[in-house]
């Protein structure tokens, strides 16, 4: 049982900017734990910008566009902005139009080129009219501010565990050295105990939950051609570019 919650505890510290700064011993088994905590990091994310939104929505008579914008920025800011730098590390890599070794060495390199500015422009701006306009629909459910968190981070733990590393060493390479099958089969049955209680509400979240397989399908196969696999940078970009991905599924279906 500590493995577990040194494990969760763990997730908290990497993944938020929940202030928990005890020292936790880290090895193969409080990894796997670790990535096991992911879609538990993302409900605890979901819970508090969902809380935040009927409050502001029931006591508050703010525009929907600056809660749209606040919302956004809460859900960035839980996670310390960390997979948004590894969306622009990814950027800068990709458009370098190098091959794989160089655009691994490029995502080390700690300097913003303009690509990763641009990149990251056109990430925020299309999430932000996604949610804008999902919110102001009539057909707009509170829940889907928790679905998409949660989904997301679901998404992570599989495209760690399924995809191949892109160097041996880092982050990624310290969370995948301790995964075994039993842990992906673990993900699978809570993913689909997950989607299962979100379809109770909404056959939208059973698209939603579609869409997610699609888009982890797609950035595994992405990130082997362009990138020769998964690097710490790599899996921060997935869960922006899913999340942006998902809210655009939820403005079509609105």
């Amino acid at each position: 049982m500590k493995k577990i919650i040194d494990g969760f505890l763990l997730a908290i510290q990497f993944l938020t900017v929940i202030p928990y700064n005890k020292e936790v011993l880290f090895d193969e088994d409080r990894s796997r734990w670790t990535v096991k905590s992911f879609p538990a990091v993302g409900l605890i994310s979901g819970l508090f910008v969902t809380l935040l939104y009927v409050l502001l929505v029931n006591f508050t008579n703010i525009s929907s566009l600056f809660l749209t914008f606040f919302l956004l920025f809460i859900y960035l800011a839980f996670s310390g902005f960390l997979h948004l730098d590894g969306w622009m590390d990814c950027s800068d890599a990709f458009f370098s139009y190098q091959n794989k070794e160089k655009r691994v060495e490029i995502m080390s390199d700690s300097r913003v080129g303009a690509f990763a500015v641009i990149s990251l422009v056109f990430l925020l701006g299309f999430r932000f009219l996604f949610m804008y306009e999902s919110l102001l629909s009539s057909s707009f459910h509170f829940i889907f501010l928790l679905f998409i968190p949660i989904v997301s981070r679901f998404g992570l733990g599989v495209f760690l565990m399924k995809t191949p590393l892109a160097k041996q060493s880092g982050m990624a390479f310290a969370f995948k050295k301790g995964l075994s099958k039993a842990d992906f089969y673990f993900y699978i049955i809570a993913f689909i105990i997950f989607v299962f209680i979100f379809s109770l509400f909404s056959t939208s979240f059973i698209i939603l939950s579609v869409a997610s397989l699609l888009f982890l399908f797609f950035s595994k196969s992405f990130v082997i051609k362009h990138f020769g696999g998964i690097t710490g940078d790599t899996l921060g970009a997935y869960v922006e570019g899913k999340e942006t991905f998902l809210w655009g599924i939820i403005w079509l279906l609105l």
